[in-house]
């Protein structure tokens, strides 16, 4: 009966270490550039167009790792982080769908990525974009 027991719980631990792993899948070959790490370099929008948004700072980076986690950091200390996942979603921006970070709680902002250069875009009118530059 001990063994049992001892057995169906490693199994369960093995599962949940399994399950941690899994890389989600991404709708288009582009959102795979996601993943890794970026500096952050600006933010334009808000009611004037100037930027302004405090959401990250001179010093801040993120990391999007492929088992579905957004990571902020501000220096080398991750300050949050949240689940993701990658779908395509309407856009304010756009009439054609755009790749989107979709959260646990269902809300969502859109990204493009040219060359080194990430974009993440509020979905939301006076919303903002923030510019990072791939590390």
């Amino acid at each position: 009966m001990n063994q049992m027991r001892t057995t169906f719980l490693f199994l369960l631990f093995l599962s949940g270490i399994l399950a941690s792993c899994k890389k989600i899948t991404t709708p288009t070959d582009e959102s795979k550039k996601l993943f890794g790490s970026w500096t952050y370099d600006g933010n334009t929008g808000g009611f004037t167009g100037a930027g302004g948004s405090n959401r990250f700072s001179v010093d801040s980076s993120v990391e999007f790792t492929e088992s579905g986690i957004f990571k902020v950091y501000v220096g080398s200390v991750q300050q949050s982080q949240k689940n993701f996942t990658i779908e395509l979603k309407e856009s304010i921006y756009d009439v054609s769908p755009r790749e989107a970070l979709v959260y646990d709680n269902g809300e969502y902002e859109t990204f493009q990525i040219f060359n080194d250069t990430l974009y993440l875009s509020d979905e939301l009118y006076d919303g903002y974009t923030y510019r990072f530059i791939r590390k």
